[in-house]
């Protein structure tokens, strides 16, 4: 059994949400939810997602279909007011024949186990991508959209695409029948997709797409890549094969497959923001990309051929005009010592260098001496190892308001593997601060204030560890 505390949390996370949405309650076993129907549609969409509730059956609610919902669902639906409705669920229902808690389930989606790793990358991550279809019309660019076509299920009455690029709504992308199968198109970024097609009410995995993946539910889900680059050697028109290998595929020489063109040979692919280190495999002989002059040498001597992919952050270290090498280094880098000589500018010395969004931490070497970055404040270690820390494209602010005569106010978390020596924050006015950068997911943290370990004061969600002392808990949304 869940201990009080859960259903605690269970019941203030519903009496905040439902200050925007609706009011809940839980009586003699039921959990029950009051859904105005004035609600806008963005506030229809935060509802179903934030209780579990299939997009069907909202739209069932809004349109006062309620033979669908009490025939064909397991909750129950009645009128309470013209513009009120009432929706009711046992706490405990059946999924896949095993018990479940239903605030079990609203607290896995809000906050994750207790016991779960830290939160993965955000939704989609890959380093790098290539589709692998049965069938070249399962899906195609086409004017820049990206095209999914089902070519089969000719007599069904309705197919609906859902996936990762419309956070699995079931109504939101219905497709059209053509002569040839059943065709969407949507807009898209590049990036790593997740999808299935959901055939008169039968989800089902892409048919014509070989690349699929685990999903939570013990089915598998399609996997699409939009690309975002191309990778050509415009040269060994004779060699029987060419490979792409680089430090994106952990340097597997016999994976990415090149085609043979006029000139040469190419691969299209999506590859992640950030720099690639890469070469090419011809007939077994590793070469750099003879049209790019880009090179840098790894910590093994080898000289690779590099890219960028995306933003660059501009490292910057003013003065030490005397200097004869300064060098860039940090995790971004496995803090090589010789890879990012820095370019000599008026003011000191600068590098441009393409990263992910993320946090990174750094330092300088300036004639062979390591130092931290002077302009900037937030840092992580102690002692002589102390780094320089810099969220690039920062999405989050942790805050601590108070404790002004504190000396020193760090955050830790799954974020950062719960590191003792944590990311150290800053004083401004009457708070500490910390940017950071996460993917969208559940993360649970600490300020740790003078070396004593507290949870968050301004944040009322938390859970429980294995020294009964609690952590915060915060969900980043994509």
């Amino acid at each position: 059994m869940r201990s009080k505390l859960y259903f605690l949390l269970l019941a203030g996370f519903l009496l905040f949400s439902m200050q925007l949405f609706s009011q809940a309650t839980i009586r003699d076993g039921q959990f029950e939810l009051q859904i105005d129907l004035r609600m806008s549609e963005n506030e229809k969409m935060e509802f179903a997602r934030q209780y579990d509730i299939d997009t069907a059956i909202m739209q069932a609610v809004f349109q006062k279909n309620f033979n669908f919902i009490n025939d064909s669902t397991q909750w129950r639906a009645k009128i309470l007011k013209p513009e009120l409705v009432l929706l009711t669920k046992n706490l405990h229902i059946e999924n896949d024949g095993v018990k479940q808690s239903f605030s079990d389930i609203v607290l896995s989606r809000l906050f994750g186990n207790n016991d779960d790793p830290p939160s993965p990358p955000q939704p989609g991550f890959a380093n790098y991508g290539i589709n692998k279809l049965s069938s070249h019309r399962a899906f195609r660019i086409i004017d820049g959209q990206a095209c999914f076509m089902l070519t089969s299920f000719m007599n069904a009455k309705k197919v609906m695409l859902a996936g990762s690029f419309n956070d699995w709504n079931t109504m939101g992308l219905p497709m059209q029948k053509t002569d040839s199968g059943w065709v969407s198109c949507l807009s898209l970024e590049a990036g790593k997709y997740t999808y299935k097609y959901i055939v008169d009410g039968r989800w089902m995995a892409d048919p014509g797409n070989l690349l699929e993946e685990n999903n939570d539910q013990g089915t598998t889900n399609s996997v699409v890549f939009i690309y975002n680059h191309a990778f050509e050697l415009k040269a060994a028109t004779e060699a029987s094969k060419v490979f792409l290998a680089g430090s994106f595929n952990d340097w597997r020489s016999d994976e990415l497959k090149m085609k043979r063109t006029k000139a040469g040979w190419k691969i299209p692919l999506y590859l992640r923001e950030g720099t690639h280190a890469y070469k090419f495999v011809v007939d077994g002989k590793w070469i750099t990309d003879p049209d790019n002059p880009r090179e840098k040498t790894d910590e093994s001597g080898n000289v690779n051929s590099v890219i960028g992919i995306g933003d660059a952050l501009r490292f910057v270290l003013n003065g030490f005009e005397s200097a004869k090498k300064v060098v860039l280094t940090g995790n971004f880098n496995n803090w090589n010592e010789q890879e990012l000589a820095m370019n000599r500018v008026e003011s000191g010395w600068e590098l441009a260098y393409n990263l992910a969004p993320g946090n990174y931490e750094y330092k300088f070497i300036v004639d062979g001496r390591w130092i931290k970055d002077p302009r900037n404040p937030y840092t992580s270690g102690s002692g002589d190892y102390v780094n320089s820390v810099v969220a690039f494209k920062a999405n989050h602010n942790f805050v601590l308001n108070g404790f002004e005569k504190a000396d020193e106010v760090l955050v830790s978390g799954t974020f950062n593997g719960w590191n003792e020596q944590g990311y150290r924050m800053q004083r401004k006015d009457d708070h500490w601060i910390f940017p950071i950068y996460l993917y969208p997911g559940r993360y649970s943290y600490k300020f740790i204030v003078d070396g004593n370990w507290i949870t968050d004061p301004d944040n009322p969600y938390f859970e429980k560890n294995e020294f009964d002392t609690g952590n915060s808990v915060i969900w980043i949304k994509p």
